[in-house]
């Protein structure tokens, strides 16, 4: 199955935001997720590694390997518990266990110009027992005065997926391997307010296309006839996206810093979100920092789900995969950063998340980091 992963043109962002300066270091990191009700558990190692090459040059290498395990919930049939098309005609909407291995490595490099202009190029693959994923961006940000104080960021990626699609035809185990694409294009501007604060404002579209479809969510079909069926989803093979995210950093003390961030989201599937992450920073010492943080989540539900098994006769595009219904969120979160010396860390983070859905999830993120 297509586990979750940050695409390049994010991970670029996110080096880029808010005046954050490259340096040479290695880090190790161990993520530990785990979902309430059994359902999806994931172990992910990762490795990452920064290098200045001279004053112009900076490449940031990363690679994770994920295990995940669990059930996702999707229509089943409740005796003979075919996934798809055969069986009794006795549905029931349960967990369907599964199992997957995710290997994944991007690669940043980031050219400095004499007026400190950046451009930075990127790539990132990912392989999955039924899923390749491969990304291409480019990014530069332009400092419009001397004193580097505003800068604009434009960036662009491209994506190409390949989906193996199981769920053909399960009695003779046929299966289909399908394709799709995504575009994204960013513009932003970076502004430094004050000593103590800057500012990041971008705006983003995104246009996908090909099989959207995922291949392990099934829906029901004339429930109330003869011709009851068990079928794979279907979803729309184009979506267009647009939205804005706005982020801010300050110093409140010498001590205590703070980080926000509001991100609206759109597209032609009528899911319309907003995001509001807030992450406040105590440096007790020169050793210890504390953090602190609360997200909020909301969406609207896509104009092709509905999650009773009743409902679907024929229409064209139907899912009842629960990531595309109305729900809200809240992620609570907290971590330790100890530098043992100049060189060397080591960080702790827990998040604690709590859907309107019943879901309930926890995820810690443990790691060490040598600067050299």
């Amino acid at each position: 199955m297509q586990l979750t992963k940050l695409s390049t043109i994010t991970a670029i962002a996110l080096v880029t935001t808010l005046s954050l300066h490259a340096e040479n270091y290695v880090s190790v990191e161990y993520l530990q997720y785990d979902e309430s009700d059994d359902r999806v558990s994931v172990m992910a190692p990762s490795l990452s590694l920064s290098l200045d090459i001279g004053i112009d040059y900076n490449i940031k290498a990363d690679i994770v390997n994920d295990s995940v395990s669990g059930a996702t919930p999707t229509y089943k049939d409740s005796v003979s518990g075919a996934s798809a098309t055969s069986g009794s005609g006795e549905y029931v909407y349960e967990n369907q266990s599964f199992s997957d291995n995710r290997t994944a490595g991007s690669l940043l490099v980031t050219k400095r110009f004499e007026n400190r202009d950046e451009l930075t190029v990127g790539v990132d693959v990912s392989s999955e027992s039924d899923y390749e994923s491969k990304t291409g961006s480019v990014e530069y940000m332009h400092y419009t005065d001397s004193s580097h104080n505003r800068a604009i960021i434009a960036g662009v990626g491209a994506t190409f997926n390949e989906i193996l699609n199981r769920g053909v035809d399960v009695e003779s185990g046929a299966s289909s391997k399908e394709s799709s694409n995504s575009l994204n294009f960013e513009l932003g501007l970076s502004q430094v307010l004050t000593q103590k604060s800057t500012m990041k404002v971008t705006a983003f579209a995104i246009k996908d296309s090909g099989y959207l479809t995922n291949p392990h969510a099934n829906v029901v079909r004339d429930y109330n006839s003869a011709n009851r069926r068990l079928v794979t989803e279907n979803r729309p093979d184009s979506r267009t996206a647009y939205g804005a995210d706005v982020q801010f950093a300050t110093k409140l003390s010498e001590d205590v810093s703070l980080l926000g961030e509001y991100r609206y989201y759109s597209d032609d599937w009528k899911i319309v979100s907003n995001t509001i992450d807030s992450n406040l920073y105590y440096k007790l010492n020169n050793s210890f920092t504390f953090g602190t943080g609360l997200r909020y989540y909301n969406q609207t539900e896509a104009s092709f789900y509905n999650k009773a098994k009743d409902y679907f006769s024929n229409q064209e595009y139907a899912s009842s995969d629960e990531r595309l219904s109305s729900f809200s969120a809240y992620t609570y979160k907290g971590s330790i950063d100890f530098k043992q010396t100049k060189k060397l860390s080591y960080n702790l983070g827990v998040e604690l998340y709590k859907q309107s859905t019943a879901l309930k999830a926890t995820s810690i993120l443990t790691g060490v980091k040598y600067k050299y």
